[in-house]
């Protein structure tokens, strides 16, 4: 057992003394006495060496698979808002990556297109430094075990994806399938999608992850779709299979969710 790095926790035991008490008609079971004493967890506990022993290969399997390089990142992709912005790079990168894995495979099966891939801007939980992607890189980015879906949604429900954008302002994870503009006051003012204007009343194919259908983050629309493909295929094993295909990833912001006039 590894020592502990915070050495001001203590056990808190109890000594517990149980005095039984009898009486003519019945016994019973009765706490006499509480005692507490506390016991530092210091560098004086020393380790198991046949469990380092034992754990040190797994150690250092998962070491070596986490470092494995995949692909090389040009620039930092951070998870910053600069100027609360409606789209970033590394928002872009995920969502436009979960398309081009994800949109031949879900064709494959069914012969159809995806319209757009939309995840959550919370389920990005660490930058992409400048250099090195790696598995462990996969990882950060997507700790989770989520996994994707593909629901068939009304254009009722995708307007309600709209509004909630505009509503939240948060550059949630938007394909590039997806040009959506607003005013400052939240006026759509163009709103497309594979490069034709949204029909309300037609019905599109969106990618997103089991968390969100579930109504993660709010995100009710996606509850109840007409249709719901799952795909067994985890987000975080997308991003791998994307990083292994690419051997530069390019991420930019752009227009695809901004305001304008």
């Amino acid at each position: 057992m590894k020592k502990f790095d915070v050495m001001k926790h203590y056990f808190f035991v109890l000594l517990v003394t149980i005095g039984f008490l009898a009486s003519c008609s019945s016994s019973k079971t009765q706490l006499t006495r509480v005692k507490a004493i506390n016991i530092p967890i210091t560098d004086t506990i020393s380790q198991k060496a046949e469990i380092e022993r034992f754990i040190a290969p797994y150690r250092e399997h998962i070491s070596s698979e986490m470092s494995t390089v995949l692909a090389q990142n040009p620039a930092d992709l951070v998870k910053d808002r600069k100027e609360k912005a409606l789209n970033t790079a590394i928002g872009n990168f995920m969502a436009d990556a979960t398309f081009e894995i994800v949109n031949p495979l879900y064709k494959k099966r069914t012969g159809k297109d995806i319209d757009f891939v939309m995840l959550n801007w919370g389920g990005i939980r660490s930058d992409l430094p400048k250099g090195d992607i790696t598995m462990g890189s996969a990882y950060n980015l997507m700790p989770f075990e989520n996994e994707m879906v593909v629901l068939t949604m009304s254009g009722e429900k995708v307007q309600e994806l709209a509004d909630y954008l505009i509503k939240h302002r948060l550059p949630h994870p938007l394909s590039k399938q997806v040009q959506l503009q607003i005013t400052h006051d939240g006026k759509i003012t163009h709103f497309t999608i594979h490069g034709k204007p949204f029909n309300p009343k037609a019905t599109y194919l969106v990618a997103t992850s089991d968390y969100l259908m579930y109504g993660g983050d709010a995100m009710y629309f996606f509850s109840n779709p007409l249709k719901t493909d799952m795909l067994d295929y985890k987000v975080r094993n997308v991003l791998i299979d994307y990083f292994t295909k690419i051997d530069t990833l390019h991420a930019k912001q752009d227009n695809r969710f901004e305001y304008k006039p």
